[in-house]
């Protein structure tokens, strides 16, 4: 049985004619975690319509724990998605909904966990995200980083292998998100758990990160470990870690 729990194989999308990602391959082992980056309109973000919504028309495959995503009939798609826990740059909070309901939102639905069970379980959550003092305010009362740490409690809350986070840390300051940043360092060291990690910022994950993979115009142009990250020629990688306009990549 293969270690990989996410792999694409020469998936291309494409959308009004416009190619998005172009022939892109990666795989992700179980235990692992992956930053992937690059400019903006690079095709970074595309990917989240194929590995989360999972509902593009798109060439080539993603497999998932082995098995196709594009296999799956509508039930099974459903499940697929329950596994899966993801956040974006907008976060999703529920806004009618205080902290401890959005984070417990997901169980309420999802598990077979009893309400007493699942209360203690969200307050853990809240505990070491330090979201104690607003569990019972909505999201117009929150900070932005409360927004944030009450989007990533609901995406961790029923434990998923892979956890996806898109452009949600951006924009944040660092201060504010350590309980959050010790959380999914934590995380990150489990041999049972992945993290695919979206972002402008590469170089806040060296210390979670086992991967790393730079897009450009949808096509992948670096993927190395910790290591060639920091210390590659790849062209395109040291223009981006030296924010340069001279390299490959023509920056509107």
């Amino acid at each position: 049985m293969s270690d990989a729990i996410l792999e694409l194989k020469n998936v291309t999308y494409r959308r009004d004619s416009i190619t998005l990602l172009d022939n892109v391959s990666f795989s992700l082992t179980r235990g692992d975690n992956i930053t992937i980056f690059g400019p903006e309109g690079s095709g970074i973000s595309s990917l989240f319509d194929i590995i989360i919504r999972a509902n593009a028309d798109f060439e080539g495959d993603v497999f998932y724990k082995g098995e196709s995503i594009k296999s799956l009939g509508y039930f099974e798609l459903m499940n697929y998605k329950k596994e899966v826990g993801y956040i974006h740059g907008d976060y999703g909070l529920m806004s009618n909904l205080t902290v401890e309901q959005n984070i417990s939102l997901p169980l309420d639905y999802h598990s077979s966990m009893s309400a007493s069970e699942i209360k203690a379980h969200v307050g853990r959550i809240i505990y070491d995200l330090n979201l104690d003092h607003c569990r019972k305010l909505r999201p117009f009362d929150l900070t932005r980083s409360e927004i944030l740490k009450a989007a990533f409690g609901r995406a961790i809350a029923h434990d998923p292998d892979l956890l996806y986070i898109e452009h949600a840390f951006e924009d944040q300051c660092y201060l504010n998100i350590k309980s959050l940043i010790d959380v999914l360092t934590g995380r990150s060291m489990r041999p049972d758990k992945s993290l695919v990690m979206i972002t402008y910022y590469p170089q806040n994950f060296i210390d979670i990160s086992d991967e790393f993979i730079m897009f450009f115009n949808g096509r992948v142009v670096f993927t190395g470990r910790k290591e060639d990250f920091m210390n590659s020629g790849n062209p395109y990688l040291v223009q981006y870690r030296t924010n340069s306009i001279e390299g490959p990549m023509i920056i509107l």
